[in-house]
């Protein structure tokens, strides 16, 4: 069977380290190559010959090679085709998730019938949300962050009001994610010194403060979240990002949109069925496709007597009724394979 052969074109870190995580874990029936020097990248891909051309907005080609695919990595949440291109991926996605787009794309432009399993891993971004009261979202989301923590790098971040965030980590001094927003607006180019002044670190996740005053959290624009998540993947070591939104305001609509996997807290009762009734209702909206495709219900079982007073409450969140929990969630998650 001949191979496909499919190209990554950018010269930023993000792109070699995406090709590089591609390549590693590729089926045998795909060849991977990398092109950094977009300068180069016309006698590259004439050479190469490429099926697919996978690219960053500065690497755009106009048609350089015969029946190539040609799909854009764009920033936008909203997807936007280019004139010349075939399809546009949104890249703040985990790598596998990337590939099985590329590979969807490739079959429906080329009319082959593809089956590949990919392994890929690549940043991994997961959001919690609660449609149905959210009491039990920061501790369930804390233990998923800490089971998470115990094989990769994470990094959890709140954007929830009044979450009892601060009460469960204590009074810290630094910055809050207020201040995350503000200085990555007023000095790019110094990303990773505004970042080590906000952030904490427990035994198994690093985390940010949620912002002081919950307006700050309405005044998150598109644009804020697009750059934090970009320099996350290329400039931090963190494999997963784990965000917390109790409320459905913009900067968790676009959360949401861009997450590979979305656990929404419901309660097992009358009003948490209503509630998960009209939340649903509300995503079956075009608008809210993306959401609504990765959007996972489970209702959290905190045990018997919740928490115990006088034990420390991380440490209980950590190893109790909800570790449990989240144990299965990802254990179901590793053998449903890595599509979400």
């Amino acid at each position: 069977m001949e191979k496909i052969r499919l190209a990554v074109a950018g010269a930023t870190l993000y792109a070699a380290r995406l090709t590089e995580c591609i390549r590693k874990n590729a089926p045998d029936d795909l060849e991977v190559f990398g092109c950094q020097c977009l300068e180069e990248l016309t006698d590259f891909l004439t050479k190469t010959q490429p099926d697919i051309l996978l690219c960053e907005p500065d690497a755009v080609q106009s048609n350089p090679v015969k029946d190539l695919v040609q799909i854009q990595l764009t920033d936008e949440f909203s997807k936007k085709q280019g004139k010349e291109l075939d399809k546009v991926i949104f890249r703040y996605q985990r790598g596998s998730e990337i590939l099985r787009q590329i590979f969807q794309i490739y079959e429906k432009r080329s009319k082959k019938n593809l089956i590949c399993r990919c392994r890929t891993a690549d940043m991994e971004i997961i959001a919690f949300y609660a449609p149905g009261g959210h009491e039990l979202l920061l501790p369930f989301s804390i233990s998923y962050a800490s089971i998470c923590g115990e094989n990769a790098r994470v990094l959890y971040l709140n954007f929830c009001e009044f979450s009892g965030m601060v009460s469960l980590f204590g009074e810290k001094e630094g910055n809050t994610c207020s201040d995350l927003i503000y200085g990555i607006r007023q000095k790019q180019e110094q990303f990773l010194l505004c970042l080590q002044s906000v952030l904490h670190h427990t035994e198994y996740f690093d985390y940010i403060l949620p912002p002081e005053n919950p307006e700050d959290i309405y005044e998150i624009q598109e644009e804020d979240l697009a750059f934090l998540l970009k320099m996350i993947q290329e400039q931090t070591e963190y494999t997963h990002v784990i965000f917390s939104c109790g409320t459905f305001h913009r900067a968790a609509e676009q959360v949401l949109a861009c997450c590979g996997k979305i656990f929404c807290i419901v309660k097992e009762n009358a009003f948490g069925k209503y509630r998960q009734t009209e939340f649903r209702a509300f995503l079956k909206k075009d608008s809210k496709q993306r959401i609504r495709e990765k959007a996972e219900y489970i209702s959290p079982q905190a045990g018997y007597g919740t928490f115990v007073q006088g034990m420390d409450l991380l440490a209980q969140i950590q190893g109790g009724e909800f570790a449990q929990q989240v144990r299965e969630l990802t254990k179901y998650g590793d053998k449903e394979g890595d599509h979400a």
